[in-house]
């Protein structure tokens, strides 16, 4: 029987132009129908390779629940998912590209706001004075609130971002944000300053493979090739 390794490939943006420019470095040729077709083929001496484009996300999940053997994704989803996702995945190798980082942001308007303990503050006098925790929109509820808790910081709710995030405190839905930035541009476009020690994760975009796949010697050696 022919050996085949699935692997989830993030279906559009930097992630994917950077990790298909890795792949046609090994060269390693994906066939598919057309640029849109979300299933491909790699020929690997005696291996069938099939590539699924999914959402980054998803190729976090698909490591999880066996769909996949390997991903390359943005480590701060996978450390933003499920404890018991996290458990069935190992990171194989940190790659060169995908450079982003998790930091707190909020208006540049708020002059007497620089750290986190001005943040701990004004938190604490606004559910005084509106009887109402601050609120942080954010993609990355796990890894903020971990965060939080761990700068003990009291009276900020975290709240589920589900459209463009960095918008969300200049239309007056939140005080302060949580979201993932390469340049600070949109931020900045947005009227937002990062908080001086709100960093909360510097993150890449990694080679991930499933634990139980890890296991099997075909799976191994394609691993060696990508992380070459």
């Amino acid at each position: 029987m022919k050996k085949q390794i699935v692997i989830s490939l993030v279906s559009k943006g930097r992630l994917r132009s950077d990790t298909l420019k890795l792949f046609k470095k090994k060269k390693l040729n994906i066939k598919s129908k057309g640029e849109r077709d979300l299933i491909g083929y790699i020929k690997y001496k005696n291996t069938l390779i099939k590539c699924l484009f999914l959402h980054a996300r998803e190729c976090i999940d698909s490591l999880a629940n066996g769909t996949a053997d390997i991903a390359i994704s943005g480590k701060d989803l996978l450390f933003n998912s499920e404890r018991e996702i996290q458990k069935k995945i190992k990171v194989y190798k940190d790659l060169n590209f995908g450079h982003a980082s998790l930091s707190i942001f909020c208006m540049n308007t708020w002059i007497d706001c620089q750290t986190m303990l001005d943040v701990s503050e004004i938190a604490s006098d606004m559910l005084k004075k509106n009887r109402q925790p601050m609120k942080c929109s954010t993609k990355y509820r796990k890894l903020v609130e971990n965060f939080l808790e761990e700068k003990n910081v009291k009276n900020v709710e975290v709240i589920d971002s589900k459209g463009a995030t960095e918008v969300m405190a200049r239309i007056n839905q939140c005080s302060l944000v949580a979201d993932i930035s390469s340049t600070g541009k949109t931020a900045k476009d947005n009227g937002l300053k990062k908080i001086k020690d709100g960093l909360i994760l510097n993150s890449t975009a990694a080679l991930l493979v499933s634990k139980k796949s890890a296991k099997n010697s075909y799976v191994s050696s394609f691993l060696r090739l990508l992380s070459k």
